[in-house]
């Protein structure tokens, strides 16, 4: 096993540009690469030019294509390159158009990667998956969905974070600068149970076609913090509890940006009872998370908004009894249905100053 595949790299006309390093046979290779700083703290997959030449298989791109510059270096990551990393991460070459796509969202303008990476705020892309390739490539959306145990979406995610660090410089201690960090920057990558949910699926909202195959990052700065209500019988009941929940994202006095909401499938079924849709659950959620400027100031028993951005006198009468809502929009709020038939427990994970972008997925051999 490998040959044809080794042979291919040694060739002349191999695809393979990437400089090449030679270990010792008698050195241990995995301590080779934690000592080159080439890894995320755990082992990796010795990228070999014959398992190189495997992973691209997995794309029909040119090995050579220039995928994306990866900030804070600036660096231009090609497939190849992009391909060394997922073989290091342990993925398999049919999630390479999933890998490659994730990281074209990433340097979007709108995700702003290089802010992402350096925020002492500790945010990660959490890559949300839909459409086809879900099952082509065996994500996992329900029991555990957001855990351990599947190759696909432990390695997609685990992939991204590889490139950005190894081809774009984002190292802890260097440009990356969390406070205390997040597991997630190690990985979180999940498929949205389509079939199990009543809505439509987070793609088609964004303007997809339910057939494209469509990647979502998120800039993800917390969670994925739990929701918990079990009795709640009703869609109102239970959208205000989740609400609630919500409200405390980053701080309770203070609005936020965007958060990706994830409703587990017993959660659905107790809204979609009442027939209610994402526009409703959304909008109830900005009316239970609604409260007056007055109680969003900072005050000597706990923080929030500061009067002095209201000028030196203050906010107004007027001002104080202005309603605020936590989130500027129910486009902030961003839906997807995943995790086991049995539990009620949803989460939220809070996101920072970036946006989500979505990308289809080409390429597709």
């Amino acid at each position: 096993p490998g040959i044809a595949e080794r042979l291919a790299a040694e060739a002349e006309g191999s695809p393979l540009r990437a400089r090449r390093i030679d270990v010792g046979t008698g050195d241990d290779l995995h301590e080779f690469l934690f000592d080159q700083g080439l890894t995320d703290g755990l082992p990796v997959v010795p990228p070999t030019p014959e398992r190189v030449m495997r992973m691209l298989e997995g794309t029909g791109r040119d090995a050579q294509d220039l995928v994306a510059v990866i900030p804070p270096n600036m660096a231009p990551a090609t497939v190849e390159k992009v391909a060394i990393n997922a073989v290091m991460a342990g993925c398999r070459p049919e999630y390479l158009p999933v890998v490659i796509t994730a990281v074209e969202a990433c340097v979007s303008e709108e995700f702003n990667a290089h802010g992402v990476w350096a925020t002492t705020m500790g945010a990660a892309p959490a890559v949300v998956v839909n459409g086809p390739i879900r099952h082509h490539i065996g994500m996992n959306m329900r029991l555990g969905a957001l855990g351990q145990g599947n190759r696909a979406n432990a390695s997609i995610g685990r992939a991204l974070r590889l490139v950005m660090r190894n081809v774009g410089g984002a190292k802890p201690g260097g440009t990356e600068r969390s406070t205390l960090g997040t597991p997630m920057k190690y990985t979180l990558s999940f498929a949205e149970w389509e079939e199990r949910s009543p809505w439509e699926p987070m793609h088609v909202e964004k303007g997809f076609e339910p057939d494209d195959s469509v990647v979502t990052v998120f800039p993800a700065t917390s969670g994925p913090q739990l929701m918990v209500d079990q009795t709640a019988r009703t869609a109102r009941a239970l959208t205000g509890s989740l609400g609630l929940t919500m409200a405390a994202v980053g701080h309770p006095r203070t609005p936020t940006g965007h958060v990706l909401f994830v409703v587990c499938p017993e959660h659905a079924d107790t809204i979609w009872r009442d027939r209610w849709s994402k526009k409703q659950v959304r909008e109830y959620i900005l009316e239970v998370t609604n409260m007056p400027l007055r109680d969003r100031l900072a005050t000597p028993d706990a923080g929030g908004i500061e009067p002095s951005q209201f000028g030196s006198a203050g906010p107004t009468e007027e001002q104080l009894s202005k309603m605020y809502s936590k989130f500027q929009g129910p486009e902030f709020i961003h839906m997807v249905v995943a995790g086991s038939e049995a539990g009620k427990f949803s989460a939220v994970l809070g996101g920072w100053a970036s946006a989500p972008v979505s990308r289809k997925i080409e390429n597709i051999p």
